[in-house]
């Protein structure tokens, strides 16, 4: 492939995930489950799937185990996760989303899906294909990137 195509491609790329991260999915979490962030709903939401040890989760999530284990820690006050050492390994924790957190999760979805609708509601239906149908191939994309 040539420079310019992928010059074109990084550009394109910076583009759109500046306009998805600070347009789209732009919310203000303030007063909002006890104020949690984007990154508390990213480690919840790999955390709802299975539980996992804070190097699963951090490698996860593309962070230094000392940073994700920092950002958990608060997330453990809160009653959100809790750490549970591993039977056959003691050195070992596994993280747990509580019912809480799967509660709070389920409601911090739902104001990101209002939020998102809202934003999109100016575009045609066209546009919204459109948009669909290009998420849909780089989602494809992603999925064979992460191979």
């Amino acid at each position: 492939m040539e420079d310019s195509s992928i010059d074109r491609i990084l550009e394109n790329m910076l583009v759109i995930s500046t306009v998805m991260h600070k347009k789209l999915l732009r919310l203000k979490f303030d007063g909002f489950a006890n104020g949690l962030t984007r990154i508390d709903l990213a480690i919840m939401g790999e955390l709802s799937q299975t539980n996992m040890t804070m190097s699963e989760l951090a490698k996860a999530l593309m962070m230094t185990k000392p940073q994700c284990s920092h950002v958990v820690d608060p997330l453990v006050r809160l009653g959100i996760v809790e750490r549970h050492p591993v039977t056959n390994d003691r050195r070992l924790i596994n993280l747990e989303l509580t019912e809480k957190g799967h509660k709070s999760l389920k409601e911090m979805k739902l104001k990101v899906k209002e939020s998102v609708k809202n934003r999109l509601a100016s575009l045609t239906t066209e546009e919204l294909f459109k948009m669909s149908s290009a998420l849909e191939t780089l989602r494809n994309v992603a999925d064979k990137l992460m191979l």
